[in-house]
């Protein structure tokens, strides 16, 4: 019986209904886009507050994972976790009204408000880099500030072109309007799962590949253990895999919010262990990477999206402890 050939990960294909529906979240959110920063965000943050309160589930997660990180040291004692928790609902609430801004009225209203607080200079240089090898950058990122402005900002201020890489929903009207999102101003999409071979292309044409590294992984493949903020987590080591495998610069940027503004910090570019090999290499580029992030969420607690499961395991899901925060 012949193979059926191989078509490549999912399409994110609108259909006339997906379009109606795109059409409607449209109509519904476009007076919202133009509300004043000070109202919009003030309201995005109301929003985010009435979710954690509405939220019980997302409200355990969170305040869940903010004791068992203080309980372990690497949060003080006396942090208000509840106020932490809280104020993070507020930032995510916010960064949905920034996201519908530009979703209608373009970016250019941002640009003024972004600023590098720290590392210009290493994503200069790999763009540099880049643009002479014609090989680009893996870019890493975390669910820190309004971390959907990594899409944007790369490409208007580095000139790198960007491939993002997300995972599909299976929910047509949320995949299409979020990839409608991302591929403004002419990103390139690659989807994690089945989606190697556009990672690839990206980055031997030299624009740059845009990824998260701070979710759980639970799959058929398990991902090595690396520690975060003091406690083991899964840490998906397929971005850095890919880096290394084509020799291409892996370099970490991550967002805070500072009132209107959103800061960004870049760190150096990851250097590849000439003193491990294998696998073990990669999970000391996962830990570095990781120690980057737990320095930041520990400067800027409430920067970072505590409300989802981050250290859940393959064993305990397995179990059927779902609910776990383990």
């Amino acid at each position: 019986m012949k193979k059926k050939k191989r078509t490549g990960p999912p399409a994110v294909v609108e259909t006339p209904l997906v379009k109606l529906g795109l059409a409607l979240v449209g109509a519904v959110t476009w007076p919202l886009a133009w509300l004043p920063v000070r109202a919009g965000l003030a309201l995005g943050a109301g929003a985010g507050r009435l979710a954690y309160a509405l939220s019980a589930e997302r409200r355990r997660i969170a305040l869940g994972n903010i004791e068992m990180i203080k309980a372990n040291g690497s949060l003080p004692a006396d942090l208000d976790g509840e106020a932490v928790a809280r104020e993070a609902f507020a930032n995510l609430g916010r960064s949905v009204w920034e996201v519908l801004r530009f979703y209608h009225r373009g970016l250019d209203p941002f640009w003024n408000d972004c600023v590098v607080e720290e590392g210009r200079e290493h994503l200069e240089a790999v763009a540099a880099e880049s643009r002479r090898t014609g090989l680009g950058p893996v870019m890493i990122t975390a669910h820190s500030g309004n971390w959907e402005l990594m899409c944007h900002y790369v490409p208007v201020t580095f000139d790198l072109r960007l491939t993002v890489v997300g995972r599909l929903s299976g929910r047509p009207l949320a995949d299409a309007l979020i990839h409608r999102l991302r591929v403004m101003g002419g990103n390139g999409f690659a989807a994690k799962d089945g989606g190697a071979r556009d990672m690839i292309r990206a980055l031997k044409s030299g624009g740059a590949l845009g990824t998260l590294i701070d979710q759980a992984i639970i799959g058929n493949h398990p991902q090595p253990l690396i520690p975060f903020l003091g406690r083991e987590a899964t840490t998906n080591l397929g971005p850095i895999r890919l880096a290394r495998r084509l020799g291409a610069p892996l370099i970490m940027m991550l967002f805070r919010r500072e009132g209107r503004r959103h800061l960004v910090t870049i760190k150096p570019v990851v250097q590849p262990r000439t003193d491990l090999a294998g696998e073990e290499a990669l999970e000391a580029d996962a830990r570095q990477l990781n120690d980057w992030l737990s320095e930041f969420v520990q400067r800027h607690p409430e920067q970072w999206m505590w409300g989802h499961r981050r250290w859940k395991t393959r064993d305990r899901v397995r179990g059927g402890d779902r609910r776990s925060l383990t």
